[in-house]
């Protein structure tokens, strides 16, 4: 029996080693994805670069915006039809205006199958953790669908069984793409639902779990569109710095910067900001989120006015005239979470801050400065308007992140993508989000020899244990037999002590702890449950001060009723946060 599970525990460490090196070598031979944009511009508070992909079968082009948010970008947002229908019904040309509605009794592959039981048209409050300190949030109809990378024949992944979650209210105008690697769970913390990064690099159809993305920016000359590359980055979009930045110790906080001053270019101007605060990098976010010290600063020095029933900072045309001939540069100044060491400056533009609000925030265009008073630290965002003039490059393997300068380079300019590989796996590439190696092969490996050449190693070292063990049985026995000198009779126990090798059956054969995974999980970036405490990746539900519940099984709202049916029904609560609706 001993023998018996010592030749299974032999085979499973075999299996198991060709398995995880077979899966990291051929993670290792590829490179990166390179969204490309939409060619639009959407919004109702800017002009913001959107992504296109596929949802659904037969797909539907939705557009969307990049959500680089941890908790937030676990899923993917599409605007339904009460978004237009029932909720602005008055919007001219509203589908197109929300990056057009994804419809799921159209598609083929719609599936709820799982949540609530199945029951389509179940609410659930969205998982906007961060953001919900800013008063955005919102409910979404959730289930399961397939989706497309891109456009069709843009040679992009399709994805199946992908978290969706269908928006209506105008709280997030546009959908999302969601970044992060972070699973969501829904009524069982042991069936983890990958996101859509987590997807991409377990299927190997990215070298890593990192992305790399620049907001775009239509004032440029000509005007840039955003950029977006999943499991590496763009060398082109960016001027690089030696700067790299730990992710903060909350893991909805990963994007976590000092902004230590904020300067502007006019001869002898004081600071704006001052002294150092602690500010969250968020996508999903427009304005820039600052201390009223700061605002009111920024209010006087420019002459912004502020606007108390939008809570927002109103641009007067004779003022933006003076501010389009002074073209004043700021410079956001930012290092490490705390305070302390190396910086690097983020220039932005007037032009930057130089947008406009249209229907149906407000009937008539209305220039704005995108500038919000927070009342407390946990406000402090540097949001999209931001990430206009920053490049932000987010490596999960490393728990680490850049900040650099974005560049805009002509058209003619092609990119020069630059894959990321896990530490240990780097393969022509580069295992730092600062070198601008290019992923280019000259003579290397397919994925597939590659892959070949590991599992023949494996094998090889299992043939070479395999004999060890032979040897040892033969060794054995020979001992076995000198124990007494003479051959033991038939049936007869040896005297001396044998080692039981039966694996305990309160620790599993590999450990899961160890930092080298042996088995292909879904998402080894943290355990399927995880304690409620601080640290990296330290938890999966999103702790606050009041209880926090699962989806419990609770009220749902068939998907025939209106929103206001909707808004009137009690919400289930998703990823640790229960949203209450205001009718």
């Amino acid at each position: 029996m001993g023998d018996f599970l010592l030749w299974r525990w032999l085979f499973l460490v075999t299996l198991c080693g060709v398995v995880h090196l077979a899966y990291a070598a051929v993670n290792a031979s590829l490179a990166p994805l390179s969204i490309p944009p939409s060619l639009y511009w959407d919004g109702d508070d800017g002009w913001w670069s959107t992504f296109q992909i596929q949802v659904g079968t037969p797909g539907q082009t939705v557009r969307l915006l990049p959500g680089t948010s941890a908790s937030a970008g676990s899923t993917i947002w599409v605007v339904i039809s009460e978004g237009c229908v029932d909720v602005n019904p008055t919007l001219a040309n509203c589908a197109n205006e929300r990056g057009y509605l994804f419809q799921s009794n159209l598609s083929t592959t719609w599936s709820t199958q799982g949540i609530q039981n199945g029951i389509d048209g179940a609410i659930f409050s969205l998982n906007t953790y961060e953001e919900s300190f800013l008063g955005l949030s919102g409910n979404a109809s959730y289930g399961y669908d397939t989706i497309n990378l891109g456009v069709p024949g843009a040679g992009l992944p399709s994805l199946q069984k992908q978290v969706i979650a269908g928006l209506w209210t105008d709280g997030f105008f546009l959908g999302s793409l969601g970044l992060s690697p972070v699973p969501l769970n829904f009524t069982n913390l042991n069936e983890p639902q990958p996101s859509m990064l987590s997807t991409l690099y377990n299927q190997s159809l990215i070298p890593s779990r990192s992305w790399a993305y620049s907001a775009g920016a239509h004032y440029n000359d000509p005007p840039v569109f955003g950029s977006l590359t999943l499991g590496g980055y763009d060398a082109t979009r960016f001027k690089s710095n030696n700067l790299s930045f730990a992710f903060g110790a909350d893991f909805s906080r990963d994007l976590l910067v000092s902004l230590q001053s904020v300067t502007y270019d006019t001869a002898g101007s004081s600071p704006l900001l001052a002294s150092s605060i602690d500010v969250f990098i968020d996508s999903l976010v427009t304005e820039i989120w600052l201390p009223d010290s700061v605002c009111e600063a920024f209010a006087q020095q420019f002459n912004l006015t502020w606007n108390e029933q939008g809570q927002l900072y109103l641009v007067a045309e004779e003022v933006h005239t003076v501010l389009v001939k002074q073209n004043p540069n700021f410079t956001f100044n930012i290092g490490q979470a705390g305070g302390g060491g190396e910086t690097v400056g983020i220039v932005l533009p007037y032009a930057a801050f130089d947008l406009n609000l249209t229907a149906p925030i407000v009937g008539n265009d209305t220039r704005y400065f995108p500038l919000k008073q927070a009342q407390s630290s946990t406000q402090y965002t540097l949001g999209r308007a931001f990430l206009q003039e920053a490049y932000v490059i987010a490596d999960y393997e490393r728990h680490n992140f850049s900040v650099s300068q974005a560049l805009f380079p002509s058209t003619s300019v092609s990119a020069n993508l630059v894959a990321i590989y896990p530490p240990g796996n780097d393969n022509n590439g580069t295992n730092t989000t600062t070198t601008t190696t290019t992923t280019t092969k000259k003579g290397g490996l397919e994925a597939g020899a590659i892959a070949g050449i590991a599992i023949a190693s494996v094998a090889t070292l299992a043939l070479v244990a395999i004999a060890a063990l032979l040897w040892s049985k033969r060794t054995k026995k020979h001992h076995d037999l000198a124990d007494t000198g003479v051959p033991r009779p038939e049936g007869q126990e040896p005297t001396h002590t044998v080692v039981d090798l039966t694996p305990d059956p309160a620790r599993p054969e590999l450990d899961g702890n160890k930092t080298n995974v042996h088995e292909m999980t879904e998402q080894h970036l943290v355990p399927p449950e995880l304690p409620a405490y601080e640290g990296p990746w330290g938890r999966h539900e999103l702790v606050q001060e009041n209880s926090v519940h699962e989806m419990d099984g609770g009220e749902v709202t068939p998907a025939t009723a209106g929103p206001e049916e909707r808004r009137d029904k009690r919400v289930v609560q998703l990823g640790g946060l229960m949203i209450q609706n205001n009718k």
